[in-house]
């Protein structure tokens, strides 16, 4: 066994058997890898696609009637090879391979970049052994969390939250961090690892601090129209707090516009029982 295979095969042990899910579930993403290999298989098709077009276009067909696909405005390269040159099984075999291997690939990316991240500082053991990044490079590297399913939506709020309990995590590691190995072998000696969960911490706040709001959103307008007998001024109270409310709802939740019509409705139904039910005063 050889001394890179055994120092990988200590550090993957580690990671395989670790205590922490961030740890033991945190593999890179490697964003701008996969950007770049999916640009390469791009334009390798482009020469395939553009080739596969001029000789279409040498044959002078005339397009059909509607030319969807815009042929008579097609340019012509001046020397055009010959059609049995161009289009050969060669060709039709790489193309295969090369659009069975962008379309897998643009799917595979696609669910990578709905999984949940978190950043390599939020894991201070596996970010103890990355010698060849900076803190800043930490903080900017993503990982992914395997053992959870891929976010179907996630609201800016919480995205917020998210980015900014990382960058308090890099403010205070900036602060204290110490790249010298000493201080690192006593810390991985003691095995006191520091970590932080933030799509948990930000989940929970953004929960949190909708409810309140939710609970504003209610009890505020039962306040106003409580003391409010003038049909005029309800409906007017009534309006303006949809509108706040659905709002709120669509910068704050990204919902959609049948989500958003289903609970403007709903705030709408909510506030008409509130006028309902107040008695005029005196009355």
């Amino acid at each position: 066994m050889s001394v890179n295979i055994k120092r990988q095969f200590s550090a993957h042990w580690q990671f395989s058997t670790a205590d922490n899910n961030l740890t033991l579930h945190g593999f890179r993403r490697f964003k701008t890898t996969h950007l770049l290999n999916l640009r390469f298989l791009e334009a390798e098709i482009a020469e395939l696609d553009h080739a596969i077009y001029q000789a279409g276009l040498s044959l002078e067909i005339q397009p059909s009637a509607t030319d969807r696909l815009g042929l008579k405005h097609s340019k012509r390269d001046r020397d055009i090879p010959k059609l049995e040159d161009t289009i050969t099984n060669e060709l039709v075999l790489k193309l295969r391979d090369l659009l069975q291997k962008y379309d897998e690939a643009l799917i595979a990316f696609n669910k990578v970049m709905s999984m949940e991240t978190f950043s390599l500082i939020d894991d201070e053991k596996q970010s103890s052994l990355r010698d060849d990044l900076t803190l800043h490079e930490k903080y900017e590297t993503r990982l992914l969390r395997v053992d959870q399913e891929p976010r179907a939506r996630q609201d800016p709020f919480q995205r917020w939250i998210h980015r900014l309990l990382r960058r308090f995590r890099y403010w205070r590691l900036s602060k204290n961090y110490q790249g010298d190995r000493e201080s690192l072998a006593s810390n991985n000696a003691r095995h006191r690892w520091s970590y932080q969960s933030t799509s948990l911490i930000a989940g929970v706040f953004s929960r949190l601090i909708f409810a309140v709001i939710m609970a504003v959103f209610l009890i505020v307008p039962l306040i106003l129209l409580s003391d409010e007998s003038r049909k005029g001024a309800q409906l007017a109270i009534i309006a303006v707090c949809i509108v706040v409310f659905s709002s709120v709802v669509t910068v704050m939740m990204r919902a959609s516009n049948l989500e958003m019509m289903i609970v403007t409705a709903a705030y709408a139904a909510i506030l008409s029982v509130f006028v309902s039910n107040t008695s005029p005063v005196g009355g």
